[in-house]
Order: structure tokens, then sequence, then C-alpha cells
């Protein structure tokens, strides 16, 4: 099957119904493009379930690195998140424990 179509001022092409058949493509639906190391493109179907999958899997890996990192850089090793935010506060006042006063017992 070979298709010629005109790029639009947007970057925009319509692919061909029938090319559009065979790959089972629908409105709205995303498409891949891949550009070999010879320069050929090719345009492909996105498997959604697997693209998620994908994405997932990737953000998963980004984040388990992003935590090494903060882990091996950490300034506090061994302190918990409610310590290190104890320490940082500032000391609890009075009323903040005993809940405010209201305008009539001042």
């Amino acid at each position: 099957m070979r298709h010629e179509s005109n790029l639009t001022s947007k970057g925009q092409v319509t692919v061909p119904k029938d090319i559009r058949d065979a790959l089972g493509l629908v409105a709205g639906q995303p498409v891949r493009f891949e550009l070999d190391a010879d320069g050929n493109a090719r345009i492909l179907k996105v498997d959604t379930v697997a693209e998620k999958e994908r994405r997932k899997a990737e953000y998963l890996d980004r984040l388990k690195e992003a935590q090494a990192i903060f882990k091996a850089n950490d300034a506090f090793p061994g302190m918990s998140t409610d310590e290190y935010m104890a320490m940082i506060r500032e000391p609890i006042q009075p009323f903040e424990r005993d809940g405010a006063e209201s305008d009539d017992q001042a």
C-alpha cells in the first residue's frame, strides 16, 4: 500500500482511509511516529493499555531514582518526617495547646 498526502501549514497530514482501516485507527486515538536510522518514518497504532503500563513503569523507575538521590543526600539520616517537622517548627505556645481564648475571656 502506498499513498501520498500534502502537509498542511500546521504540520498535519490526512492518513488515508484504507491505512486507517488496516491499522484499526479511529478518530481521537493516539498514534506513534517512529523515525529509523535511515530517515524513514512509520506511523503505529498505540496499544493504550500497554502504553499506560509502559509509562507507569517509567514513572516508577524515575521515582525510585529520585528517592535514591534524596536518600543518598539525607541531611538527617534516621530522622522521621514527624521528628523533622517538630524540629523546624516553633515551640508550641500555651494558647495553641489550650485553644484560642475568645474575646469574652480576654
